[in-house]
């Protein structure tokens, strides 16, 4: 048994089939299957069971499995802090937010992280949509600020900590509660709602409770990735929606009325996170900045 068996085994798994592990191992499938049976001969017990359409793991195969990952990750780790250890202080750190976020407060404590490791470029990138997280799983940042859900940590082998509440409510233009004489948060029902057209998000990275903010009530919908045209769209009388605590300001009580509905669990309480990936040991500046937080 060697670390590349267990990395063909695990592409196997996650894949759930020879030919895709293959091609993203960029091996031939002759080459995998190989490795796979010399595993299963090195370990002395079938790994597959290959009896049905797709390959299953043994019982025994499932348990090996699960230790594999955890050598493969702990290994992975080693690397990284190897990585780490060899490089120094970063040339650079990748930073994703979302723009539910409250980027404002986030940005005064990263500020004297960047005094203390000038020569370290901060890239810091917007995302919509927890594309956040997708970035962060795809290792193409090192940390991601971003709304969170218990759901998301079977995307990825993450850490997190919390940096805060993160509130919803509905909200609507008061012009288009003219026609059905409202005036007050509490007299709208989903009734009327139903005659408004809604605005939601047009797909999210990762899946949220869809019974919270993707539910459907609305006989017409509006589907938007950005919040500043989200925001416009509330102003233009385009349709309702979820806003959050963070994008609501004084000067939209003018025109704006937010509100609660009992049937799509409108006032909606989630929590921003900063999250990194468990196996990779982040360098001094993104440690830093990690720890602040």
């Amino acid at each position: 048994m060697n670390f590349e068996q267990l990395r063909t085994l695990q592409a196997v798994v996650t894949s759930g089939s020879i030919n895709e592990a293959a091609t993203l191992l960029y091996k031939t499938q002759p080459a995998v299957s190989m490795a796979i049976k010399r595993l299963e001969s090195d370990v002395g017990f079938n790994i597959f069971d290959r009896s049905g359409y797709r390959l299953e793991l043994t019982a025994k195969g499932k348990i090996y499995y699960q230790k594999s990952k955890q050598i493969l990750a702990q290994v992975s780790q080693l690397n990284s802090l190897s990585e780490s250890y060899t490089r120094g202080e970063e040339h650079e750190v990748k930073i994703a937010f979302e723009s539910t976020a409250n980027i404002n407060e986030i940005i005064k404590k990263i500020v004297p992280i960047q005094r203390k490791f000038p020569n370290t470029e901060l890239h810091l990138q917007g995302a919509q949509m927890l594309n956040a997280l997708k970035l962060l799983a795809e290792q193409q940042v090192e940390l991601a600020i971003t709304p969170w859900n218990i759901t998301f940590e079977s995307a990825g082998d993450f850490e997190s900590k919390s940096l805060g509440p993160l509130n919803f409510q509905l909200c609507i233009h008061k012009n288009l509660l003219k026609p059905f004489n409202i005036s007050k948060p509490e007299q709208i029902t989903a009734k009327i709602l139903r005659q408004i057209p809604q605005l939601t998000p047009i797909k999210l990275a990762f899946d949220m409770d869809k019974t919270s903010l993707a539910k459907q009530l609305s006989n017409s919908i509006v589907k938007i990735d950005d919040v500043s045209c989200f925001i416009a769209s509330l102003n233009g009388q385009l349709g309702w929606g979820p806003i959050t605590d963070f994008s609501w300001t004084s000067e939209m009580e003018e025109n704006l009325i937010r509100f609660k509905l009992p049937e799509m669990n409108s006032e909606i309480n989630a929590e921003i996170r900063i999250v990194k990936n468990r196996t990779k040991i982040l360098g001094p500046t993104a440690q830093a900045i990690w720890d602040v937080m």
